[in-house]
This record gives structure tokens, sequence and C-alpha cells, in this order.
């Protein structure tokens, strides 16, 4: 999806040049051809995080973390389960103990959303230790992939979280934002609102392959990105995060909003009247109202919902029920 935009606008904002957006696709695409075995989640989900944080200490993180693994691992006999594997890390994230200086992870009740994408860095959860439903779950999914546990991420509206298979193939969904305990797909279905359609389609509590765990991953960047104004290039990435990931129905969103944005931008704050856009830019006013129209309706046919104006707070009490118990254990 690359499409010959204009890289200047009368907003004030400096729009990425082609080259720009090249480069950061092709990074990512790099990532997209690694093989599934040699996928590092953790050097990835980093560097990601550098391109919106300059300053991250690439090495100095993924120190860190390796530490982390060498703890865990010393907690286990050598044959561990995968299932002994997974306590393992649940026991030194959440409870408080020498192996983790007395400190731990817990969920961030001062940002609850994340709306601060500062809070959605790697580097800064393992600072603060208190995280949200990206590092929450992208952190357990890292220190359990370095273990040998068979992890990928999964997706509720508004929500990521942990999806663990055991050696005899069973699968079970780990809430990491609540001490990563096992939760049936009902009660999230019925606590996140999620449609029949949306289950039977797939968009919402699937076990995803390492693609598209990795396309779930790099959302952050895109909406680092949305948040700069920098449209175009959330285009770019969302349509590279959909090719590997088709059902990625919050990146559809996304990509939607985009084009929007440039309408409003480029065609609507100056042509309050559609008649009265230049005849050589009729074409591209209608591919992005199109794709804008096309990526909502989409969504929408694969059992996507528009959030009710109260779906902030109520994800906010679910998460706060579910989470009652480890937060008052932290006080």
């Amino acid at each position: 999806m690359f499409i010959s935009f204009v890289v200047s606008s009368n907003t004030g904002v400096t729009i990425h040049t082609q080259d720009f957006r090249q480069t950061i696709v092709n990074q990512l695409q790099q990532y997209y051809v690694t093989p599934d075995s040699q996928l590092d989640y953790a050097k990835i989900k980093v560097n990601l995080d550098k391109l919106i944080d300059p300053s991250i200490d690439v090495n100095g993180t993924l120190n860190k973390l390796d530490n982390m693994v060498a703890t865990i691992q010393s907690m286990l006999s050598p044959n561990a389960t995968s299932a002994e594997k997974v306590f393992a890390i649940k026991k030194y994230l959440y409870e408080k103990g020498s192996w983790n200086q007395y400190r731990a992870y817990q969920y961030d009740f001062n940002d609850p959303l994340g709306i601060k994408i500062s809070n959605k860095l790697l580097s800064n959860y393992l600072i603060t230790r208190k995280g949200n439903c990206i590092t929450m779950p992208f952190l357990f999914i890292i220190l359990a992939d370095n273990l040998g546990i068979n992890v990928t991420a999964s997706t509720a509206p508004l929500h990521v979280f942990v999806k663990y298979t055991d050696e005899q193939g069973k699968t079970f969904n780990l809430e990491t934002t609540s001490g990563a305990n096992v939760t049936r797909d009902a009660w999230y279905q019925e606590q996140m609102s999620i449609t029949d359609k949306g289950m039977i389609s797939g968009i919402y509590l699937a076990t995803l392959t390492k693609k598209e765990t990795l396309a779930v991953m790099t959302m952050t960047l895109a909406e680092y990105y949305l948040d700069q104004k920098q449209f175009e290039t959330v285009i770019e990435i969302t349509g590279l995060m959909l090719k590997h990931y088709p059902k990625y129905v919050y990146a559809m969103l996304k990509a939607g909003s985009s084009f929007y944005r440039i309408l409003q931008r480029d065609y609507i704050q100056k042509y309050p009247n559609p008649k009265d856009i230049p005849a050589n830019q009729q074409q591209h006013f209608k591919y992005l109202s199109g794709n804008n129209r096309g990526l909502f309706a989409h969504a929408e046919s694969l059992g996507w919902q528009e959030p009710l104006k109260n779906a902030d707070q109520k994800y906010l009490d679910v998460i706060k029920n579910t989470s009652k118990t480890d937060h008052k254990r932290e006080k």
C-alpha cells in the first residue's frame, strides 16, 4: 500500500516523506519474513519501542529481560513442565519476593487505558512495574517464549491477553492484568460485550499465530504515529499488519480513522462542499472516502460494533474487579 501522498500541509505538521515511511515498513517487513522459530519477541518489542523513544537503551533493556528469565529458570526443576514454568512466571511477576526485589508488577490505575504512549513501552514497565493490557501480556509472552512455553497473544475489544497451550494441546486464556489467572472465553464475551458474530468470525479470542502476535505488538507504533498526525505512516503500517493478520479489526479501525483524518485535513476543511474539490483531486478524495467507509464496514461485517458511550468506564470496571484482590495485596 504505497500511495503518492502530499508531504506537507497547512496544519503546521510536517508529514513523513515516502522515503521515511518506506524505511519504517522495510524494518517491519524484516520481522515478518523471519522464520517463526527465530522470532525474538524481546528484541522486536524493544526495537519497536525505540522508534517511539530514541532514548531507550536497547541492550540494557534486553539484559534486564535476560536476567529475569535466568532468575525464573533458577526457580524451576530441570524437567519442569510448561504449567510449572507458567506458575513460576506468575510468582516472579505478581508476588513480592527476593526474586523481584520485593516489588511486584501490577496494573497501572493512574493510566488504566494506556492513554500515554510512554506507558505502553516495555522499558517503562520494567522501571515502574505498573502496566496495562499491552505491556503486561507482552512481558509475560517474552518471558514465557524464552522459557520454551507455547504462548501467543489474543484480543478482545480494547484488550490484549495471553493464550497458553500446554503439552497436551489444551489452550488456556491467561489474564495478565489479574495475576495471569486462567479466564474463560465466556467471561470475556460477557464482560467485554463481544458479539456472537465476532466470536464466529474469529476477530476476538482467537489463538493467534506468531506473526499475528507480532502485528498486535506493532500496534503501539501505529498509535504513536496517529498521535503525531502521521496518518499516511499509520496507513502503511496497518496495511502491513493486516497483510499478516487480516482479521485484526483494531488495525482496520486505525487505518479507517487515518483515511478520514487525511480527508478532513486535505479536503473537508478546505472544501465544505465536495463539489468544490478540484477535478484533478476528485479521484484521490473518492479513494480516501471509499477506504474510510470500506474499512469500518468490513469491521462491522466481522462482528465489531461501535463502542457505547460508557465503554471505557465499563472496561475500567471490569479490570478493577478482576484486579481487586491483587491490587489490595500490593497496598
